[in-house]
């Protein structure tokens, strides 16, 4: 069941891709909220795990306005409504939900289309399950019949190599490999072409399968990457960042013509030249004047 909902999971996030596409109406937030807070739930979990709950104070730390306090803070909301669903269970239900809502709110041809291809393609994994489970509840029904009333029998052992244990002969492992291909070899000349064509067909629905595991895993990725991305955008466009920028700036090339300043004192002293040093001296009795002015006297 969940590698179904995971098939039919990628196939409406595809859907959701092609929307904007078609024309359609756009839902209102409530229903928008809704698909998110699904869709991350089924991608990351609970949120609990993942983030906080967005304030005021950390989103306009990194320049974000009232709206955006209030939107990020309604996605979390969102999620959050969420909490204790499975993954497999939060994927079933958002395709559900985006069914229902591209219903109500697509009014182009295309949008009909998409629509239609996913509840077809979800109606068909409802009713395979369906069948699946009936079926095999039947089976193990009549086997455990079966096995009560049928009685019990037991193998006699047998003397000599006739019985269940056999005296094998020495073979080495060139001999037991060619033995086994030689096996292979006939079984696959007595095999039923329809037995080959099942096996193939496990072997395809497995790799498609994983396929569709590492497509979730893949969507649920960029997803992180894009979030990230987007949080260091903003941090980066910040008035605080630029202020601690600017002040990294400023310390730097004070310190290096302070130090340029105090090269060039030393090479004239030693040429007995005090011209500078009588202008910095000059310029460091201002400032002290100037200090004592401004600052109240103790």
């Amino acid at each position: 069941m969940a590698d179904s909902v995971d098939r039919v999971f990628v196939h409406a996030l595809n859907t959701v891709k092609k929307i904007p596409k078609t024309g359609a109406a756009r839902p209102p937030p409530a229903d928008r909220m809704r698909l998110y807070g699904l869709y991350k739930q089924a991608m990351e979990g609970d949120v609990d795990g993942v983030m906080e709950r967005p304030t005021a104070a950390t989103l306009q730390a990194v320049g974000g306005s009232s709206d955006d306090v209030a939107r990020e803070q309604d996605k979390w909301d969102a999620w959050n409504s969420q909490k204790g669903l499975t993954r497999t269970e939060a994927k079933r239900r958002y395709v559900e939900a985006l069914i229902e809502t591209m219903h109500r709110y697509a009014n182009t041809p295309n949008a009909l289309e998409l629509v239609a291809e996913l509840e077809f393609v979800w109606n068909q994994i409802k009713s395979n399950n369906s069948s699946h489970s009936s079926s095999g509840s039947g089976e193990s029904a009549s086997a455990d019949s079966s096995s009560a009333f049928s009685p019990r029998r037991f193998q006699q052992p047998l003397s000599g190599t006739e019985g269940p244990m056999k005296i094998l002969s020495p073979m080495s492992e060139e001999d037991e490999s060619e033995r086994r291909l030689a096996e292979e070899v006939d079984q696959a000349g007595d095999e039923d072409p329809g037995e080959y064509a099942r096996r193939n067909d496990k072997r395809s629905k497995r790799m498609e399968r994983a396929i569709v595991r590492l497509s979730a895993e893949i969507a649920a990725l960029r997803e992180q990457i894009a979030t990230g991305r987007e949080w260091k955008t903003r941090k980066e466009r910040s008035f605080t960042n630029w202020l601690g920028w600017a002040f990294v700036m400023f310390t730097k090339h004070f310190a290096v013509d302070f130090f340029i300043v105090c090269l060039i004192l030393l090479w004239m002293r030693r040429r007995k030249d005090h011209r500078l040093e009588d202008h910095v001296r000059g310029a460091m009795r201002v400032a002290r004047e100037y200090v004592r002015k401004v600052l109240p006297s103790r």
